[in-house]
C-alpha cells in the first residue's frame, strides 16, 4: 500500500500498465440538445396559427427532454445545462403560442360557422292585408336575430315605357319597394341579396328593366343605416291575382323570407 498523497509506484518490468480511466460522460447531454432543437422548431410552428397542433406536440417534447437534461446536469452527468434550460424555455414559449393559435383557430371557425348558418328572426304583425299562411303580409317587417330588418311594401301598379325590357303587352306590371334597415352592429353586404318574384301560379315572374328600374339592393349597409330599393315586375294576366316576394339579404347568412298578398 502507498501512503496517502504519494503517487503509485511505477509498474514492474514486464507488467502491462493499467488502462487509462474512461473519459467522463459530462460532455454528453443529447436530450438537452434535442430539447433546444425541438423548442426552436416549436416556436416557429407556433407563429403560424394553423400549425398550433405541431407547436403543441413539439412543446411537450421540448419540455420533457429539457427537464431530463437539466436533471442530468444537476447529477453531474452532463455539463451543458444551459442548453437544456434554453430548450425548456423555448418549449414553454411554443406551448403558449400553441394555445394562442388554438384560440385563434377556434374563433375563426366559430365565426365562419355563424356566417354559414342562416339567421332566424321574427315578424312584426302590425300590417294588415291578405297573405298566404306561410308568408308575411305586404307592409309587414321581419327582424332577424341580429337586428337586420326587412320590409316589403304593397305592390303598386306601374306603366313601363315603350322600350322596357321584360314586359309584354297584356301583362300586368307592378313596382315593389323593399327596405332594409341594418339594426345590427356589423356591416351588411347587400350585394349578396337575392330577390325573387312569383305569380299566383307559383311561377317566377320576370323583372322589368325600364329606365332606372330596378333599383336593386346593393353595396355595404353600415350599422344604423337603411337602404331602399324599387323593383319592377311583370305578371301574366291570368296569374296576376297575387304576388309573392322572396327576399334573402345575404347568401348563407340570412333565411329567405317571403311576403305575399293580393294585387289590385
Amino acid at each position: 500500500m502507498t501512503a496517502p498523497g504519494t503517487s503509485p509506484p511505477p509498474p514492474q518490468w514486464g507488467q502491462r500498465p493499467s488502462p487509462p480511466s474512461p473519459p467522463p460522460q459530462s460532455l454528453r447531454n443529447g436530450l438537452g440538445v434535442a430539447s433546444l432543437v425541438l423548442g426552436i422548431i416549436g416556436v416557429l410552428c407556433g407563429l403560424i396559427p394553423l400549425l398550433f397542433w405541431a407547436a403543441g406536440i413539439l412543446a411537450v417534447l421540448a419540455l420533457v427532454f429539457g427537464c431530463i437534461g437539466i436533471g442530468r446536469a444537476r447529477k453531474g452527468r452532463a455539463d451543458n445545462r444551459a442548453v437544456a434550460i434554453w430548450g425548456t424555455s423555448l418549449g414553454v414559449v411554443a406551448a403558449i403560442l400553441a394555445v394562442i393559435g388554438l384560440a385563434i383557430t377556434v374563433s375563426v371557425v366559430n365565426d365562419t360557422v355563424d356566417e354559414l348558418h342562416s339567421t332566424g328572426g321574427k315578424k312584426d304583425s302590425s300590417a294588415g292585408g291578405v297573405s298566404r299562411s306561410d308568408a308575411l303580409r305586404f307592409g309587414e317587417a321581419f327582424t332577424y336575430d341580429d337586428g337586420v330588418q326587412v320590409t316589403v311594401a304593397r305592390p303598386a301598379p306601374y306603366q313601363p315605357g315603350s322600350y322596357a325590357l321584360g314586359h309584354a303587352q297584356g301583362k300586368k306590371a307592378l313596382t315593389v319597394k323593399i327596405t332594409v334597415v341594418n339594426g345590427s352592429d356589423k356591416t351588411v353586404d347587400l350585394d349578396l341579396t337575392t330577390v325573387t318574384f312569383k305569380d299566383a301560379d307559383g311561377a317566377e315572374a320576370e323583372k322589368v328593366f325600364d329606365g332606372d328600374l330596378p333599383r336593386e339592393l346593393a353595396g355595404k349597409l353600415q350599422p344604423g343605416k337603411q337602404s331602399v330599393a324599387t323593383y319592377a315586375v311583370s305578371l301574366p294576366a291570368d296569374a296576376a291575382r297575387t304576388l309573392e316576394v322572396q327576399v334573402e339579404p345575404g347568401v348563407f347568412t340570412y333565411d329567405s323570407e317571403s311576403w305575399s298578398g293580393a294585387v289590385k
